[in-house]
């Protein structure tokens, strides 16, 4: 029967001492292979453990990093936006302080056009001279960015309120003094409207208004106006500003002209030799409308004038500025 190969063994000593007993442990060709690659497969796995979790750290610092830029890029995307809107904001304020500074001029040559109106004609319209706003403080500039961003911020958000503000005085000053304006010119068309002007060169009158003898039938009857004596061919003028309404030719009324002027005011010029305007002729106080004559029912070259309002015939004496008696 044959004998049975042995396998080669290794034998591991372990000496602990001089005076201690030698161990020895025999182990198989194999386990001393296998142990060595155990070992380095052991080291290997940590080795690739470490790694995969090197990796896993860095795609989570990769991914931390992503948001973190994203983030970043949103912000910076705000911030853009802002900065914009502030642009946009600050140039709205700008161009609103361009047309305020632009009603101001506006206003000041109101009121300068009031002044040199008043100066002409009198007025006691009184005027807002010392209320205009200062809009000095209204310049905007815009310079950098950060904390000045801020501040701009801020002082976008309170400038629309002084603007409005400001726009709301500005209108009040305008509306006060268009008001005044036009009751000074209404002051002034009345005024040169009113028939006050004597209208002719002599002054003698010769016959009042009221009641009277009629030269004619030697009854007292009722005289709507004044006669002043003349002679013949002199001018007859305007008394007042207005609008020639009717002119024509009456047995009575001989050749007359009828002005009318503000407020229901009518002025009569009656017997004229002549007529020197015609219906809807615009005519000033110290025009020349007519000549002094004596058509009609006149015993004499006379103008009889007459003044009558809202169609009830007055005196004309209260209305004319000089009345002197030859």
């Amino acid at each position: 029967m044959a004998k049975l190969k042995r396998r080669p063994r290794w034998s591991l000593l372990l000496i602990r001492g001089a005076d201690r007993p030698v161990s020895r442990f025999q182990v198989s060709r194999k386990t001393v292979i296998a142990l060595p690659a155990a070992a380095v497969l052991t080291v290997a796995g940590c080795f690739v453990w470490s790694e995969m979790k090197s990796l896993q750290r860095i795609h989570e610092l990769e991914a931390r990093l992503a948001s973190e830029s994203q983030a970043m890029e949103r912000t910076e995307e705000a911030k853009d936006e802002e900065i914009g809107g502030l642009r946009e904001e600050l140039k709205r304020l700008t161009e609103e302080a361009a047309r305020t500074e632009a009603r101001i001029v506006q206003l000041h040559a109101l009121e300068s056009k009031l002044k040199t109106f008043i100066d002409k004609y009198g007025s006691s319209a009184q005027l807002p001279m010392d209320a205009g706003p200062d809009t000095d403080g209204l310049r905007l500039t815009a310079e950098g960015d950060g904390a000045a961003m801020d501040g701009l911020s801020v002082l976008a958000a309170q400038v629309p309120a002084e603007f409005e503000e400001l726009n709301a005085l500005i209108d009040t000053m305008t509306l006060t003094m268009e008001a005044s304006m036009q009751r000074a010119e209404e002051k002034r068309l009345d005024a040169a409207s009113a028939p006050t002007g004597w209208p002719t060169v002599s002054r003698r009158l010769t016959s009042g208004f009221g009641y009277r003898t009629d030269p004619f039938t030697g009854r007292s009857t009722y005289h709507a106006g004044i006669d002043i004596a003349g002679d013949a061919g002199d001018p007859v003028y305007a008394a007042g500003e207005g609008t020639v309404k009717e002119t024509g030719f009456q047995s009575e009324r001989g050749n007359y002209i009828i002005l009318t002027h503000r407020s229901g005011v009518e002025s009569w010029y009656m017997h004229l030799r002549k007529m020197e305007v015609k219906e809807g002729d615009m005519v000033e106080r110290g025009d020349v409308i007519g000549q002094l004559g004596n058509t009609g029912r006149s015993t004499g070259p006379h103008l009889h004038f007459q003044v009558v309002v809202q169609g009830e015939p007055v005196s004309p004496l209260p209305y004319l500025r000089l009345v002197k008696e030859d």
